[in-house]
């Protein structure tokens, strides 16, 4: 499972980043990537710069203007699905 993180380094990026973090531990997966994207053109392709951070699952769009509960990221990471 390849996940991105798509953030500008503002708090809520860095708050998304490290409750991922915890979901990833917590759903007991070692499989998952996790890549922090901080180029502006390649946020721009998934979301406006204005609607991070942003949360990318396998190539789909899943979240984007939030940080999602630490429950939702694990259910996101134990179905392998969104």
């Amino acid at each position: 499972m390849k996940i991105q993180i798509l953030g500008t380094g503002c708090h809520n990026c860095l708050e998304l980043q490290l409750r991922l973090g915890e979901a990833i531990t917590a759903s007991g997966r070692s499989d998952v990537e996790v890549e922090y994207v901080d180029d502006e053109h390649q946020i721009r392709h998934y979301i406006p710069l204005d609607a991070v951070p942003g949360l990318v699952i396998d190539g789909h769009l899943v979240s984007e203007r939030e940080v999602p509960s630490l429950e939702r990221l694990v259910s996101w990471l134990r179905t392998g699905t969104t």
